[in-house]
């Protein structure tokens, strides 16, 4: 008996040994993946980033008479993409001229976009008429890579009004909205109100995409 309990004695000596030895040959090794930063972007169809994106109104002739010009923001080649790299539901993307004060340029020539009277000038900081109404309720949304697109909505029909209406909602992501995602944003309706006699000429403006 007394030999029998020595060995078991010494078996169990033997196991913590041999346990300890074995523990000397382990590391742990860590790595931490942290969230990213919420970003809006245009993408061609492959994904990578337009360097110089613009959105193309259909040509007017000079007229006497007010007119209404159009175009398309988010196209195949040029598409509105949203990442959401965190573990947070909401975001919302919103477009906004460079100032409120911005107008369309030309040269010397200039037309509004956000006035309050439309065509013709209104009780804004120029002297300027014009407006401009974007419509990302008849656009379209789809997930990437499979991302959902559940508790994810677009904006409705909005014009810009100088100090009221300085930017516009394009699409909105509530609670329950999928988490480290991209979504693509196609289709939206651009509307130009130019007012009667508009000189001719190549215009510009510039707008800006807001993700928060």
């Amino acid at each position: 008996m007394l030999k029998k309990i020595g060995l078991i004695s010494a078996a169990i000596s033997i196991f913590a040994i041999s346990g300890i030895a074995f523990a000397a040959n382990q590391a742990t090794i860590n790595q931490a993946i942290n969230d990213g930063t919420k970003s809006v972007d245009i993408v061609d169809a492959g994904g990578t980033t337009v360097a110089s994106p613009s959105v193309s109104f259909g040509n007017l002739s000079f007229s006497f008479d007010t007119q209404d010009g159009a175009g398309v923001l988010g196209t195949t080649s040029q598409v509105i993409r949203t990442y959401n790299p965190t573990s947070g539901a909401t975001w919302s993307v919103s477009i906004a001229a460079s100032a409120p004060t911005a107008v369309w340029t030309s040269g010397g020539n200039t037309y509004d976009f956000n006035d309050t009277a439309g065509y013709t000038d209104g009780a804004d900081t120029d002297t300027k008429g014009g407006q401009m109404t974007i419509d990302p309720s008849v656009g379209t949304i789809a997930g990437v890579a499979g991302c959902l697109t559940s508790n994810i909505s677009k904006g409705a029909s909005t014009s810009f009004v100088e100090g009221t209406t300085n930017s516009i909602g394009l699409m909105t992501a509530a609670a329950g909205a999928p988490t480290y995602c991209r979504w693509d944003l196609t289709g939206i309706n651009l509307t130009n109100k130019v007012p009667a006699a508009q000189p001719s000429g190549s215009y510009a403006l510039t707008l800006v995409l807001t993700v928060v």
